[in-house]
C-alpha cells in the first residue's frame, strides 16, 4: 500500500507543468538614441524600436528630455499609469543604481517619474548598473520585478546602451544576477 501511494505521489509530482520564474533576454546591447522618443522596450516580448507605435505594449522608454536643465538629460518613461510601470528609487524619485545581489520587490521604493525623475546617479559618471524596476506583465496580467542592466555616459546619459533585462514571471522578489547567456532563459522551479 505505501508504494502505491509513493509511487502516485511520484507520478502527479512529475506530471505537474514546471513553472518558469527568472525570464531574462541578455547580451541585446541596445543603443538608445539620444532624441525625445528615445527608446521604447516591452520587456515581456522583447521587442524595441524608436516609436511608442512600434513597441505595442512597451514598459520602458528611455529619452533625452529637451526641456530639462541642462537639456537632452537622460530621463525614464514608463507609459500609463494604468500599467504599474516604476523604477526603483533611492529616495523621493531619484533613480537609484543596484549592483548585484539587490533586491527588487513589492517592498522596493518605485518612482514613475519621467520628465522631472532624477537619473543624476546615472548621469554623473560612467556607469554600468542595474536599473531595478517593475512592470505589468501583459502575458500574466500580474506585476513582475526585476532589473535592467544599463551602462550610461556622463554628463548627460548618452551614449547609453541597454545590455538586457530579467524579471522573475510569478511576481515574486528577485534578487539581481547577472546572467551570461545571449539568448532568452528560462528557469524553472524544480532543480533551481
Amino acid at each position: 500500500m505505501f508504494s502505491r501511494l509513493l509511487m502516485a505521489a511520484l507520478l502527479l509530482a512529475f506530471a505537474l507543468p514546471a513553472t518558469a520564474a527568472l525570464v531574462c533576454f541578455d547580451a541585446q546591447d541596445l543603443a538608445v538614441p539620444a532624441t525625445s522618443e528615445g527608446l521604447y522596450v516591452n520587456f515581456a516580448t522583447g521587442v524595441s524600436g524608436t516609436s511608442e507605435g512600434a513597441v505595442p505594449g512597451f514598459d520602458f522608454d528611455p529619452y533625452a528630455s529637451v526641456s530639462t536643465t541642462p537639456a537632452n538629460e537622460l530621463r525614464f518613461y514608463w507609459g500609463s499609469a494604468t500599467t504599474g510601470n516604476a523604477g526603483v528609487a533611492s529616495s523621493g524619485d531619484r533613480y537609484a543604481v543596484l549592483s548585484a545581489g539587490s533586491a527588487v520587490g513589492p517592498a522596493s521604493l518605485f518612482t514613475r517619474a519621467g520628465f522631472t525623475g532624477d537619473t543624476s546617479a546615472w548621469t554623473s559618471a560612467l556607469t554600468t548598473g542595474y536599473l531595478g524596476m517593475r512592470f505589468r506583465n501583459e502575458t500574466t496580467g500580474t506585476i513582475n520585478y526585476g532589473w535592467v542592466t544599463l551602462t550610461t555616459t556622463p554628463p548627460l546619459g548618452f551614449p547609453m546602451t541597454i545590455h538586457g533585462w530579467c524579471y522573475d514571471d510569478t511576481g515574486a522578489t528577485v534578487a539581481i544576477a547577472p546572467v551570461s547567456t545571449g539568448d532568452p532563459i528560462f528557469s524553472d522551479a524544480f532543480g533551481g
